[in-house]
């Protein structure tokens, strides 16, 4: 009869694991790398399976041991979160939301000490959120554009019911007649994996003749942003990203036809941590500001088609 492996050696798998070094996960724990490879050999004899395959100098993990360092990985998280949520009364709460570069520059920020003045012992660290992705571990909240998806773990949703995609850019980019002769900037994203509408999709369906707009440089939307903001052309920018800019006068809409998309921005949270106070607060302080900005869900004008 197998007995319940020792925390020690499941702790030495998955340092060795997540460095597929011996040495190094000896040195990460602060013990020998012989103490290491009978911490290893003890727990593959414990449960009668190979979990390390050793070819020369290097090392993979076999396919029971990934399924067990992927378990290890959420048992470990969950543990340092959970120490990590005791030492919080001392130091106060601490939230990591991940969210879209832009969206972070575009409207976020500019409202992000409100929630500060709201909540002043909740201390915020903004993740760069690169593609559309579900929560991560050790992350608190993430806010992203698309469908709304719910997993088993996840709690997910809208923050608008749908938005509206429109063509802005400095004021002068554009002549009289509209986006005739303007350059066009194309988001470029892995896979188009927001689901964000194309330049010849916005155009089919308003209905635009493209013969005499110009392809612009593709780039990434952060990017993009800045290409926008010199001058280098005219983006797609939906109600949040185009709020602000748009009130302050520094972007304007060359055309007034829009399309109205389904996806949106959505909050995601883990259902871990939805009771948490800070996790609460940052939930309706957010949610309260796109109401505020966006009181039918999206500001801009029905397209034509």
């Amino acid at each position: 009869m197998t007995t319940t492996p020792s925390l020690n050696a499941l702790r030495a798998f998955h340092a060795v694991a997540q460095t597929l070094s011996v040495t190094a996960a000896a040195r990460e724990l602060g013990v020998t790398p012989g103490a290491v490879s009978r911490q290893i050999k003890s727990l593959e004899e414990n449960i009668g399976l190979a979990l390390l395959v050793r070819d020369g100098r290097s090392m993979r993990l076999t396919a029971d041991g990934r399924e067990l360092e992927e378990g290890l990985e959420d048992i470990f998280s969950r543990i340092g979160e959970a120490v990590d949520r005791l030492k919080r009364p001392a130091r106060g709460a601490r939230l990591r939301v991940m969210v879209p570069p832009i969206f972070a520059s575009c409207w976020l920020l500019s409202r992000l000490e409100g929630f500060k003045e709201r909540r002043p012992d909740t201390e915020v660290i903004l993740i760069d959120l690169a593609e559309k992705t579900g929560t991560k571990r050790g992350i608190d909240l993430v806010i992203s554009w698309g469908r709304l998806e719910e997993g088993p773990n996840v709690i997910a949703e809208r923050l608008s019911p749908s938005e509206n995609v429109f063509p802005v850019c400095l004021p002068g980019i554009c002549g009289r007649d509209g986006l005739t002769g303007a350059t066009l900037l194309h988001y470029e994203t892995v896979g188009n994996s927001w689901g964000w509408p194309s330049w010849p999709e916005f155009i089919d369906a308003v209905g635009l003749d493209s013969s005499e707009l110009r392809d612009g440089p593709r780039l990434t939307p952060a990017l993009l942003l800045d290409a926008a903001r010199r001058g280098k052309g005219v983006m797609l920018a939906n109600d949040a990203l185009a709020h602000d800019d748009l009130a302050s006068g520094r972007f304007v809409r060359p055309i007034a036809e829009s399309m109205r998309v389904e996806d949106s921005y959505c909050l995601l949270m883990d259902r871990a941590a939805r009771n948490r106070p800070e996790v609460q607060a940052f939930r309706n302080w957010i949610k309260g500001e796109f109401a505020a900005c966006f009181p039918r869900g999206g500001g801009g004008a029905e397209s034509r088609g």
